[in-house]
């Protein structure tokens, strides 16, 4: 199949992929092609604050297919070497009645510059850590992956 791939911005797969066709089997429809998609939905947004505020700010788990259960979702401070550590912050969540939707609340008292980073909240298992080329990284900053987020301190120098 040629043309331009938007999901790529070029021409044809990416380099490297390659699809199997077996005889006698229909080919996959075009929404199960690239990657699984994310399930459960996770929705966080990018976090502004001052030193010795509190930051409250809330985040959203949502799944059509699975049954959620809050003892599964994690939040862990990541380093840019891809190194994760426990959150100083309390976190409460709420289980929607159907349990497909989990909404939580992180609260972070006294914010300090070591709060200053990017955070990730994922459902059951740690994701593996992003690949990226290398001729990419000078071109723009990569983006978070899903779950992920950033808190951004006035006042601290960014890192």
């Amino acid at each position: 199949r040629r043309g331009i791939n938007a999901e790529y911005g070029q021409h044809g797969p990416p380099p490297g992929s390659f699809m199997l066709e077996i005889e006698g089997c229909p080919p996959p429809e075009d929404d199960e092609r690239g990657p699984p998609k994310q399930d459960p939905k996770i929705t966080v947004k990018g976090q502004h604050t001052t030193k010795g505020a509190t930051l409250t700010f809330t985040f959203k788990l949502e799944s059509n297919d699975k049954t959620l259960t809050k003892d599964k979702v994690h939040m862990v401070k990541a380093s840019q070497d891809h190194k994760t550590s426990p959150v100083r912050f309390t976190l409460t969540y709420e289980v929607s009645s159907d349990s497909k939707t989990i909404t939580g609340t992180a609260v972070a008292d006294s914010v300090t510059c070591d709060d200053q980073s990017g955070y990730l909240i994922y459902y059951d298992k740690l994701p593996p850590p992003p690949h990226h080329e290398t001729r990419m990284r000078f071109k723009r900053q990569p983006r978070p992956p899903p779950g992920g987020f950033m808190i951004d301190v006035k006042g601290c120098s960014h890192y």
